[in-house]
């Protein structure tokens, strides 16, 4: 996948009027300034063709979560081998939980540094350490975003939701071991992958969620930003287009309390 244009800031504000019945006209506005980010869109529109696209959008946790997930550099397992999640692009085939299937759209942003006092979720990232959950499991270092989600295996959820596995926060299992806060110093590019179906990709030999946008998705939105939403996938008309979730999301607290319960 092609890297960011340079041509605009990676975050930017960009001050919004809040018109106010009444006012008169010698008196400004209150501006408030508003978030932006830039987000680099490369997916398969309905017709099979390639689409690459740069959108601008806030940054909050609705769109920051669709290109939040992988760093830059992140093994992702595909037909042809292991492959760098930026030299991805729509139409290659990547193991999943149900064999190989295509990728359908890629979302990428960047992590700027020092922006934990702002609008923006995107302020800090996760290191998953090698072999943090087992022998290859994963192969190598990990470093991902607050979009990331794993996948757990826990015998006993079989007997309680029908499946032994659910989907958890990653950065909800940081412990200062096998998962740690990092702070880098510099910008990182992050990503996320879509498949045709909702469902898990490999990273560096850890089964991780692929990207959808959740149930709930688009609830608080407005028209204009329900649009603007859209906009950022060539691949679909309607929220409703993204499928139903084929795995459980849950925290660590619901997890820890039926482990338990």
């Amino acid at each position: 996948m092609r890297s960011l244009q340079t041509g605009a800031p990676a975050l930017q504000s960009v001050s919004v009027s809040h018109q106010t019945p009444g006012l008169r006209p010698d008196v400004q506005p209150r501006r408030q300034p508003t978030l932006m980010r830039k987000y680099e869109i490369v997916a398969l529109n309905q017709a099979g063709q390639i689409i690459d696209k740069q959108v601008i959008a806030p940054a909050t946790p609705m769109f920051e979560d669709t290109a939040s997930a992988f760093a830059r550099g992140t093994l992702i397992s595909t037909r042809r081998g292991p492959m760098a999640v930026e030299d991805l692009l729509p139409g290659d085939e990547v193991e999943t939980g149900r064999g190989y299937e295509a990728v359908t759209w890629i979302g990428s942003t960047i992590f700027v540094p020092g922006t934990g006092d702002r609008a923006s979720g995107l302020s800090k990232l996760y290191r998953i350490t090698a072999e943090a959950f087992g022998f290859n499991r994963p192969m190598c270092d990990i470093l991902v975003g607050p979009a990331a989600r794993m996948s757990l295996r826990r015998e006993r959820l079989r007997s309680l939701i029908g499946r032994d596995t659910v989907l958890v926060p990653v950065h909800e299992y940081c412990d200062g071991d096998r998962i740690f806060e990092v702070n880098p110093p510099s910008s990182v590019q992050m990503y996320h992958i879509a498949l045709e179906r909702h469902g898990t990709i490999q990273a560096a030999g850890y089964e991780m969620e692929s990207y959808h946008p959740g149930r709930n998705a688009g609830a608080d939105l407005g028209q204009n930003m329900r649009a603007l939403f859209l906009s950022m996938f060539p691949n679909v008309e309607q929220l409703e287009d993204f499928g139903e979730l084929t795995l459980t999301r849950t925290s660590r607290d619901v997890l820890d309390n039926l482990m338990v319960g």
